[in-house]
């Protein structure tokens, strides 16, 4: 309250109206799975990191393309002309992205928790699938959880991550599982999800929802020349590309250069994943060696990893391939540049490395045979780093300065080398498809190939579709899927029964269907908690959690606030006011709001006097949600002529 002195006149400006509840967004999807890398140039590296992403660009961009198949086979005929190909994945992820964006969906989180050379295991809580999820905790935004790559994991881990997603869901509340079921328990065989039933257990179905068949998809795929080069059946024989029959003898030999590409490339992976780790780089190994390094013998293990790559550069050089001249051409040129200007060491960190014995000798001893500095710098020679003068702290920190900028420097030139090879390959394989007609087939052949695929990334897809389109409170069902030739499988009536309705358990299971005229359509839209009167629609848990996460955050003003009368009043007109709107929007059910909801909070309404003088606030809050219409029953009865 303001106290006036002089005598004036004064304004105050009263609050009139209860503060206002933000809605928060419905359906954020985050995919846990495996990439081809992980990395941003700003955030540098991703992996275990989630990320949030806008588009199928973006996923591009930080996190690469599509896996190569786990196996494919290729049957021709014997006039060289396609016939059909076997294609299958052990990878999903990067396909379940994509039928998000085409059946609706909007942004997602990405968590990367391995590259595409990677198994796909359960890990810990720091590693695997099951890192990716606990990564997930620290992140409010995700509303939904999937993990298409989970579905290759043994029974038991799978069983594990899917109940660990279910808890994650009940703990934080303001989330939902997208659950998938293994392909062999979806088959329209036997009684279709018995197993995903058996393992799921009891805990926490409200906040799960499992949808069955599989899909096919036709998308074009990841195969190149290294992929099929001994892929190819013909009148029941397996050979390589080169070998088919009637080749032009100029094809053959640019075949033959192409198998030493492909097996160089081969070894170079190889070299690097064991140089810096499966799916790292430059930069990433050493940031993960520099992070503790104190010692001369840390320091050391540091370096060595520059005089290995240097080993393996000798030998790219030396290998006789297509591609010798290209990676020679790099190594003579920038990467040696940057490896001989290491003087800049001495530049940079001079009072940590002059008169150094050995060091002088070491720089002048590099030549074209990078392995040689490595003999030269010694770790008795870096000991002399620490013998007098500074503390060893920070000489190994001027010396870490000046190695940083030499990592930089010979990362870009070796990012510079494999994109040239890279180019190299990429334009062989231009060349095949254009001279090649036979390849060509292939391709074409392999790309209409039709691939199965586990349906979470298209069904978090149509949750985000249904969302902006009708709200949240609508069942995303009755939709049809883009994207997809059709199920894997068609269920009969019993089956379907069956899925709908678990009278053992109580766990339903949402068909996805395909009608003559329609394509394929989501055909239920019922929560794992099928038998629950209260929670056994998905539009109706979700809503709740959007209320509930909505109206909390709306509330954080009031914590501190008076605990009286005022304050009670502003925080059930706020709910009120949100309530009312969304019973308009028809989220809620009943002729007026009355009918709809009801809001209570007070003094012996909500709250004891012992309660308000504990701090306490309560509010209670009842909805009633809209229920999608299952089952339509239409009565025809025969009426008598009246005339």
């Amino acid at each position: 309250m303001a106290t006036y002195k002089t005598p004036d006149v004064y304004v105050e400006e009263i609050s009139v109206f209860p503060p206002s509840v933000a809605e928060v967004e419905t359906a954020i999807p985050a995919f846990i799975g495996y990439t081809e890398r992980a990395g941003k140039i700003v955030a540098g590296d991703l992996h275990m990191l989630p990320t949030r992403i806008s588009s199928m660009l973006d996923f591009d961009r930080y996190y690469g393309g599509a896996p190569k198949p786990a196996s494919v086979l290729v049957d021709i005929d014997a006039g060289n002309n396609f016939l059909k190909a076997s294609v299958s994945y052990n990878k999903y992820l990067y396909d379940s992205i994509r039928l998000h964006f085409m059946n609706g969906g909007g942004d997602c989180y990405i968590v990367s928790v391995g590259d595409y050379n990677s198994d796909v295991s359960l890990g810990s809580d720091t590693s695997g699938l099951q890192g990716g999820l606990k990564a997930l905790e620290m992140f409010d935004e995700p509303t939904l959880i999937l993990f298409p790559d989970a579905v290759v994991l043994s029974d038991t881990n799978f069983k594990t991550l899917q109940q660990a997603a279910l808890k994650q869901c009940n703990d934080l509340m303001d989330r939902f599982a997208v659950l998938d079921l293994k392909e062999a328990d979806t088959l329209s065989t036997g009684t279709p999800g018995a197993t995903f039933r058996s393992a799921i257990g009891i805990n926490y179905l409200k906040y799960g929802a499992a949808y069955t068949p599989w899909l096919k998809i036709a998308f074009a795929k990841n195969v190149r020349y290294a992929d099929l080069k001994s892929k190819i059946v013909q009148a029941g024989s397996q050979l390589s590309l080169k070998d088919i029959v009637g080749l032009p003898t100029e094809l053959v030999t640019k075949l033959t250069d192409y198998d030493k590409l492909v097996a160089d490339m081969a070894v170079m992976k190889t070299d690097l994943n064991t140089l810096f780790g499966t799916g790292k780089n430059l930069r990433q190994k050493f940031d993960e060696l520099a992070v503790d390094c104190d010692t001369a013998g840390e320091l050391q293990t540091l370096m060595t990893l520059f005089f290995d790559l240097g080993d393996k550069l000798d030998a790219w050089g030396a290998t006789y391939s297509p591609m010798r001249d290209a990676v020679k051409s790099s190594i003579t040129s920038s990467l040696k540049t940057y490896w001989t200007t290491l003087v800049e060491y001495d530049n940079e960190a001079k009072e940590a490395v002059n008169g150094i014995s050995g060091y002088t000798t070491a720089i002048g001893a590099i030549t074209y045979s990078l392995p040689e500095w490595g003999t030269a710098m010694s770790t008795a020679t870096l000991s002399d780093l620490f013998a007098n003068g500074d503390s060893t702290s920070v000489k190994v920190a001027k010396v870490l300065a000046a190695l940083r900028v030499m990592m930089e420097k010979i990362s870009s030139a070796v990012a510079e080398l494999l994109g040239k090879i890279t180019k190299l390959e990429t334009d062989n394989e231009t060349s095949l498809i254009e001279s090649f007609p036979i390849y060509k087939t292939i391709i074409n052949g392999l790309n209409e190939t039709i691939t199965n695929i586990p349906p979470s990334g298209a069904m978090v897809g149509v949750y985000a579709a249904t969302d902006r389109d009708r709200g949240v409170w609508k069942a995303p069902a009755n939709v049809s899927l883009a994207g997809v030739v059709g199920p894997t499988s068609n269920y009969t009536a019993s089956q379907l029964d069956n899925l709908n309705i678990d009278a053992n358990g109580g766990k339903s299971i949402n068909a996805i269907r395909s009608f003559a005229g329609k394509g394929t359509l989501v055909w239920g839209s019922r929560t794992l908690a099928g038998n629950d009167n209260e929670w056994r629609y998905i539009p109706v848990r979700r809503f709740f959690n959007s209320a509930e996460e909505s109206i909390k955050k709306s509330t954080y003003w009031a914590v501190f606030e008076p605990n009286n009368a005022n304050t009670w009043i502003k925080v059930r007109g706020m709910i009120e006011n949100y309530l009312t709107n969304k019973w308009k929007e028809g989220a809620l059910t009943g002729a007026k709001p009355d009918e709809a909801f009801f809001v209570r909070i007070g003094l012996g309404t909500t709250m004891t006097a012992q309660e308000i003088l504990e701090g306490y606030m309560k509010v209670e809050i009842g909805m009633a949600v809209v229920r999608p219409a299952e089952f339509i029953v239409l009565k025809f009865s025969h009426k008598l002529q009246v005339s």
